[in-house]
């Protein structure tokens, strides 16, 4: 039973994590375009802060991650870690972020599922299946609606569904591992870092750091505190707090906080056809949630 200021107060963690994720690609789109930042930079101000913010954890943790044994950490980083993220990122110089904050996202689900199905053996109940064609058509919709608005975005949104569906395999290879999230966001991000930070070294970071102070600090403070580490807690927290279905509902509010954060931040316009391809695909993540399951 959850008493109303532990439901109010998981509620508010995983939104506040929702909220941080679904920003994310404005952030991105924002430093990317005119500001001099590259995307090795993202991703140095991403895994670097985090690392040492994980740091203490990953040590407090370090017999589980040293029980993952090391394909299995380099593996949970192609699907999860930096190279996830350079998806993402770099299908931002194309795609806008209003595509980048709904079309990644609504893909891990689908492609999760699939996964579940082949390497979990959970096969999905005919109303899930239903729900994540709905998810399905829902992003081609919005993908549909940037060809004319944005043209060459569709290179973008290819990046963003590799994106999302390698984000998907990562979620259900740490239920097959039965890997915890502070475990495997440690060990990630640690792993992302030693990949990172040799080429950011040798290429990057002069000029990097000679751009305006504000500007490095900016994205070291919001890829690397609040996006590298501080979702990851807030969200682990909201789960402990309100179960694994309940916390998995908020995962609506990045798409519609990703639309939202595009339209109020960089002027994106949010047409009628981008509008209801969202809501298909928003209203179908959450019945795929709330309503419907899967066989054994």
């Amino acid at each position: 039973m959850f008493s109303p200021p532990r439901l109010l107060l998981g509620l508010l963690l995983g939104g506040l994590a929702s909220a941080i994720w679904g920003g994310h690609a404005v952030v991105a789109r924002l430093a990317l375009h005119g500001q001099g930042i590259t995307v090795l930079d993202m991703l140095f101000s991403r895994y670097a802060p985090a690392a040492l913010i994980l740091g203490p954890l990953a040590w407090r943790e370090r017999h589980a991650i040293a029980a993952l044994g090391l394909r299995r950490i380099l593996l949970l980083t192609l699907v999860g870690g930096c190279f996830n993220m350079a998806l993402f990122v770099s299908a931002l110089g194309w795609a806008p972020a209003s595509h980048g904050g709904t079309i990644a996202p609504m893909t891990g689900p689908v492609v999760g599922a699939i996964a579940a199905w082949w390497l979990l053996k959970e096969r999905p109940t005919a109303g899930r299946i239903a729900a994540l064609l709905a998810m399905v058509a829902g992003v081609l919709v919005i993908g549909w609606d940037g060809l004319g608005g944005h043209p060459g975005a569709w290179r973008g949104d290819l990046l963003l569904v590799g994106a999302g569906g390698t984000w998907g395999v990562f979620t259900v290879l740490l239920r097959r591992w039965q890997v915890g999230a502070i475990v495997a966001s440690a060990a990630v991000t640690l792993s992302s870092l030693a990949f990172v930070l040799p080429p950011f070294l040798v290429f990057r970071a002069g000029e990097f750091f000679a751009l305006d102070w504000r500007l490095w600090s900016w994205m070291l403070l919001a890829q690397g505190v609040a996006l590298g580490s501080a979702s990851m807690l807030l969200f682990a927290r909201s789960v402990e707090m309100l179960g694994a279905t309940r916390a998995a509902t908020l995962s609506v509010l990045v798409p519609v906080t990703g639309l939202t954060a595009s339209w109020l931040v960089l002027g994106e316009p949010i047409g009628p056809v981008k509008m209801a391809g969202a809501a298909l695909a928003v209203g179908a993540m959450l019945v795929a949630v709330l309503f419907t399951g899967r066989r054994g």
